[in-house]
């Protein structure tokens, strides 16, 4: 059970430091992605056939599944499953910030500011809002402790006390091409944070959780997330490690950023963009950061 993963294994695989050779391949990192923003758009334009697109993870997952996978293609609905990731990134925030004593009380906190939002209009409510807001006491407590149980575990895997600076929870950003309108591609973490390398220079680190059984591809799926972290980075704070991390079975994949996972990415990203050629994104794909 995750509950019982040993908190410092996790830990130590995000904050510990970087290969010698990772610190060395920086600056072919910073050369390589001049060009990947061009190539990128150079991929999209002929592609998309003028139809913008907001590329996922998601996207990549169906994109690297099996064509006999027909689960990859379910789909997307509000449920417990879908909803607890948002619900338990912001009991874990409120946890960590020490605005809630547990991820139980940091999980009802987040149902009600959701079912606020709806009934007072008090901040924009979302689509998950209103699906919140239309549920029955019995759907409501099933959607809680299905949350209660994905905050719990995200709380339990971290020995929060190690990190230096204060970590970003649950802020997913987007990558947007400077060179297409077409394109834009999201990254997402559950943790973002900064370790130090062994001559004290700062790395940013980034943690994901993964759902779905243990998979092949999944050194692919974040090399994506390793490629716009490349591209997003300030030089001031170079992209060091991606870990991602399955809290059912505790198992671990690292991915480090250097020239090899950056040009992955981009490959991914190719192959995705082949999958899902020509075809407009639903609205609701975007919203599948939830699940």
């Amino acid at each position: 059970m995750a509950e019982n993963w040993p908190a410092p294994t996790l830990t130590a695989a995000l904050l510990g430091p970087l290969d010698r050779r990772i610190v060395e391949d920086r600056a072919s990192v910073i050369e390589a992605t001049m060009s990947i923003p061009r190539a990128l758009a150079d991929l999209a334009v002929p592609r998309l056939g003028g139809t913008s697109f907001r590329l996922t993870d998601h996207h990549v997952r169906v994109a690297l599944a099996p064509h006999d996978d027909a689960t990859a293609v379910i789909p997307f609905a509000w449920s417990p499953r879908t909803a607890r990731r948002a619900l338990g990134l912001a009991a874990v925030r409120a946890v960590v910030a020490g605005e809630a004593r547990s991820p139980v009380d940091g999980t009802r906190r987040a149902v009600s500011d959701a079912l606020r939002s709806v009934r007072d209009g008090e901040r924009s409510a979302a689509s998950m809002d209103r699906w919140l807001a239309g549920l029955p006491a019995a759907g409501l407590a099933a959607v809680e402790a299905d949350a209660v149980t994905w905050a719990t575990r995200l709380w339990c895997a971290l020995e929060w006390t190690a990190f230096e600076e204060g970590p970003l929870i649950g802020r997913d950003r987007w990558w947007n091409s400077p060179h297409s309108s077409l394109l834009a591609i999201r990254n997402r973490a559950e943790v973002r944070s900064v370790a130090h390398d062994s001559e004290g220079h700062p790395f940013s680190v980034h943690l994901v959780v993964l759902g779905g059984r243990r998979r092949a591809t999944v050194r692919s799926e974040l090399s994506v997330v390793a490629m716009v972290e490349a591209l997003q980075a300030p030089r001031s704070l170079p992209p060091g490690r991606i870990v991602g991390w399955w809290p059912d079975s505790g198992h671990m994949v690292t991915v480090d950023v250097d020239r090899t996972s950056v040009a992955e990415g981009v490959a991914t990203v190719a192959r995705t963009l082949a999958r899902t050629e020509g075809a407009p994104a639903p609205l609701e794909v975007v919203t599948r950061a939830a699940a």
